[in-house]
C-alpha cells in the first residue's frame, strides 16, 4: 500500500499478517523529534520485538513528511512500525479508528513521553504474552502500577465495547478512568508483572491527549451514569 495515501488502515510492514502481542498507538501532532526519540529508544533497546508501533497523524501536520521518513528508517532496521493519517479527527476518534482494526492481541495508547517497559531484560512481548495467558477471560485490562496510567486493553474488550476510548472523552486520562471503572465492576483488571512506565525528561508541551480539568470532570461525571448499564451488558459475555 502506498505510504503517500491517506488511508483508514495503518501503513505497516514486516509480516503484517502476523498478529502482534500488543500495538502501541502514538498520537502525534507537530512533534516529530519527540516521536523519533521515543521510537528509536524502543528499537535500540531490543525489547519490543513482537510489538507494533503505530503513529496516529493528522493530514494538516506540517511535519508529515518527517514522520513518514522516520517510519521508513525504522522499518528498514526491522522495527514493526507504521502510521495512519486522518483529516481533522478528534483525539479519541483517531484512536478508535485504528484500535478496532489493528492486527494485535492488545492495544495501549501512549504519548511521546511515556512508554511501558520491562524492568528486566525480558522482551515486552513476552510480558504481554504471560499476561494474556494469565486468565482465560478474553476481556482484560492490564495495569503497570497502582495509578493505572497507560493501560493495556485486549482486542476482545474493544470489540465488545465498540471503542477503545469513549467518544465523549477529550483526553487520555478520563478515557482510561472510564475503562478502569468498567474493569473494576467486571473484575477484569489484571496487573502486568515486571513492567513499569518509562517517562522521558524531554519537554512535552505539545503532546496530545490532555484536556482541561473542566472538560475531564464533565466527561467523568457524565460517563459515571452509564457505567452500571455498560458493565451489566458486558457481564453477559464473561466466562463463568
Amino acid at each position: 500500500m502506498d505510504n503517500e495515501t491517506n488511508a483508514d488502515v495503518p501503513q505497516q510492514k514486516n509480516n503484517p499478517s502476523e498478529a502482534k502481542r500488543i500495538a502501541f498507538l502514538l498520537p502525534s501532532y507537530k512533534t516529530p523529534l519527540l516521536a523519533s526519540n521515543l521510537l528509536h529508544m524502543a528499537h535500540d533497546s531490543g525489547r519490543y520485538v513482537g510489538c507494533a508501533f503505530i503513529l496516529l497523524l493528522d493530514a494538516h501536520d506540517p511535519f508529515l513528511l518527517l514522520y513518514k521518513e522516520l517510519v521508513d528508517i525504522l522499518t528498514e532496521k526491522g522495527m514493526t512500525v507504521g502510521y495512519c493519517i486522518t483529516d481533522g479527527a478528534p483525539y479519541c476518534g483517531k484512536i478508535n479508528r485504528i484500535a478496532s482494526i489493528v492486527n494485535a492481541n492488545s492495544v495501549c495508547v501512549i504519548d511521546n513521553l511515556h512508554l511501558p517497559t520491562p524492568k528486566d531484560d525480558t522482551s515486552f512481548a513476552d510480558k504481554i504474552d504471560a499476561w494474556l495467558k494469565s486468565h482465560p477471560e478474553p476481556m482484560k485490562i492490564g495495569i503497570f502500577n497502582e495509578e493505572g496510567f497507560y493501560i493495556v486493553v485486549t482486542k476482545k474488550l474493544i470489540e465488545r465495547l465498540g471503542y477503545l476510548f469513549h467518544p465523549l472523552c477529550y483526553g487520555r486520562c478520563e478515557a482510561e478512568q472510564h475503562l478502569l471503572s468498567l474493569g473494576e465492576k467486571l473484575d477484569i483488571i489484571v496487573g502486568i508483572d515486571g513492567c513499569d512506565v518509562l517517562e522521558s525528561k524531554n519537554d512535552g508541551v505539545e503532546i496530545e491527549g490532555f484536556s482541561s480539568d473542566e472538560d475531564a470532570q464533565w466527561v467523568s461525571q457524565t460517563l459515571e451514569q452509564t457505567v452500571e448499564e455498560e458493565a451489566e451488558r458486558l457481564s453477559d459475555y464473561l466466562l463463568n
